[in-house]
């Protein structure tokens, strides 16, 4: 009788086990402590500026907020300084504008200092650059890393969204489109 009372409550423990292990792994897998427990969502949320960060003329560049972008249509891109792929972006996203594209910036998962010292050290193509160090605003609009795009037209419809590095042929070719979609 006590082996089968040992079999069976080993049985039980086990299975209480492989679920706790499979709920970690859906848990970790599927974000859920990001989308359970995100204060931010892509209509409400507010992006402090990158601290000295100035323009050509020495002005500050300000952070965003949802009701900056509420209506309007913009591209907005998320970038991180140690992030490779956002360096490998990064020079077509000054081509795009310097074509003439307004782009918002959000320094996702980063020290501000260290996108203070990458933006001055590579250039700032973004109009507005605003800060999400923990990046609640990148997982709100469905992202998991950095870098990712978005068109939100008008803001907070995502009207379009690529993650990963973005090259100058993707940008003209999906970015001018989905901004007029969306006007």
């Amino acid at each position: 009788m006590t082996n089968v009372l040992l079999s069976r409550r080993s049985l039980l423990a086990g299975a209480t086990l492989g679920v706790a292990a499979a709920g970690a792994l859906a848990w970790r897998r599927y974000d859920l402590g990001g989308r359970l427990f995100n204060p931010l969502t892509a209509d409400r949320f507010g992006l402090p500026p990158v601290p000295g960060l100035t323009d050509a003329t020495g002005q500050p560049i300000s952070g965003f907020s949802a009701a900056d972008i509420a209506g309007k249509a913009l591209f907005l891109n998320t970038f991180a300084s140690w992030c490779p792929q956002c360096r490998e972006e990064h020079q077509a996203l000054l081509d795009f504008a310097r074509s003439g594209a307004i782009i918002y910036g959000v320094a996702a998962l980063d020290d501000p200092a260290n996108t203070l010292e990458f933006l001055r050290a590579h250039g700032n193509p973004f109009t507005r650059v605003g800060v999400d160090r923990n990046g609640w605003l990148n997982r709100a609009l469905g992202a998991r890393g950095v870098p990712a795009s978005f068109v939100l037209a008008p803001a907070p419809r995502i009207a379009f969204q690529h993650f990963g590095p973005i090259t100058l042929a993707e940008l003209q070719a999906k970015v001018p489109p989905a901004l007029r979609a969306g006007a």
